[in-house]
């Protein structure tokens, strides 16, 4: 019988202790475990949720080694092997240095995308990397990467992959695959049972409070809706108009229970997300989801807010403020199973697996 391939999984691993100090002293852990052997936080949020399920999956056809995304280390592939990786912009990372070498029968890409150059710019490169005419400097690391691999899983929603033309990267785009994000429903149960009457509905946001996460947006629909009802949980800066509903924490079953029994509709204006794993979350929750396209999202049962019209945003807040709660509990029903299928693990790798296997 065959010895198995290797797949080389390049993602987000755990960290031990010895690892924080190796990976600051000489960038790379000094042991690399299987992939079962690794302490997983439970429950597992991406993304060492995408490390973990990919690596089951892959496991059943073939051998799986990992290394975190920002070691310096060269592989030892052997001949036939396959290079799966999260890049890094850092041409002394682990996949930069592993895209040339001729051993890999197969180098692919993974990672969250969306298409907003100010995104890749702002990761810029810590070293030399080729150069592109045509191409902004700041994006010649990305640019350079997608050249020299043969596939590019991206996760992201519908809007993202659909408007690919758009994107500095439009030039790859036949080698450039699709996948949605994923989420395991029983890690987040069902916690919403009952909305606020007409008009006194509120709304809350978790999430970072940085521009392409919309937060100023956020701010000003507060200001420009008499009455609006807001809470919030993130770090560091206070979200004007909103009440903070508690700081960073662990988001328990029976601590989002409680904010379900004040809040009724979670909101996300992004201007630039892959796919925002917090309105998963708020879907299996239970929580009907009002975003913006640009959230990574494409769902018919979303309430959609634009990055530039207020006045319609106004008026989405008041249809949602108007709706009668069954209509609302038939569009929470009809999200929950869109997780379980479009959004479940099962789906995405399985798809994953296609595309490594050449699929």
């Amino acid at each position: 019988m065959a010895a198995k391939r290797t797949v080389h999984f390049v993602y987000a691993t755990p960290y031990s202790l010895l690892d924080k100090v190796s990976m600051r002293l000489v960038k790379r852990k000094l042991v690399h475990p299987e992939w079962q052997e690794f302490d997983w936080p439970k429950p597992l949020k991406a993304p060492l949720s995408i490390t973990y399920q990919v690596a089951k999956q892959l496991a059943g056809k073939y051998r799986v080694k990992l290394y975190h995304l920002k070691e310096r280390i060269d592989l030892k592939p052997e001949k036939g092997d396959i290079l799966l990786g999260h890049l890094w912009p850092d041409p002394d990372s682990v996949v930069f240095r592993s895209l040339d070498n001729p051993d890999f029968a197969r180098k692919i890409l993974i990672g969250p995308f969306n298409h907003d150059a100010r995104q890749w710019s702002a990761l810029r490169s810590s070293g030399r990397v080729r150069q592109f005419a045509g191409v902004p400097p700041d994006l010649w690391w990305a640019y350079d990467a997608m050249s020299r691999c043969d596939r590019y899983i991206a996760i992201c929603g519908d809007h993202w992959f659909d408007t690919l033309d758009r994107s500095f990267l439009a030039p790859f785009r036949d080698k450039t695959v699709h996948v949605n994000m994923a989420l395991d429903t029983a890690d987040y149960p069902l916690v919403k049972q009952e909305f606020n009457p007409p008009g006194k509905r509120r709304f809350f946001y978790i999430g970072r409070h940085a521009p392409e996460k919309g937060a100023d947006l956020l701010e000003e629909l507060a200001a420009a809706i008499p009455g609006f009802e807001g809470g919030y949980i993130c770090p560091g800066k206070e979200l004007a108009g909103w009440h903070r509903i508690s700081p960073p924490r662990k988001l328990t079953p029976e601590f989002m229970q409680r904010v379900a029994a004040g809040y009724d509709i979670f909101i996300n204006m992004s201007r630039a997300d892959a796919q925002a794993t917090t309105i998963l979350e708020a879907m299996s929750w239970g929580f009907p989801v009002a975003c913006t396209p640009e959230s990574g999202y494409g769902n018919d049962d979303f309430f959609y807010l634009d990055l530039h019209d207020r006045e319609r945003n106004m008026a989405m807040i008041e249809r949602i403020q108007q709706m009668r709660g069954e209509d609302l509990h038939e569009m929470v029903r009809r999200n929950r199973q869109a997780v379980s299928e479009k959004y479940g693990w099962d789906t995405f790798v399985r798809r994953v697996e296609e595309y490594v296997t050449g699929h």
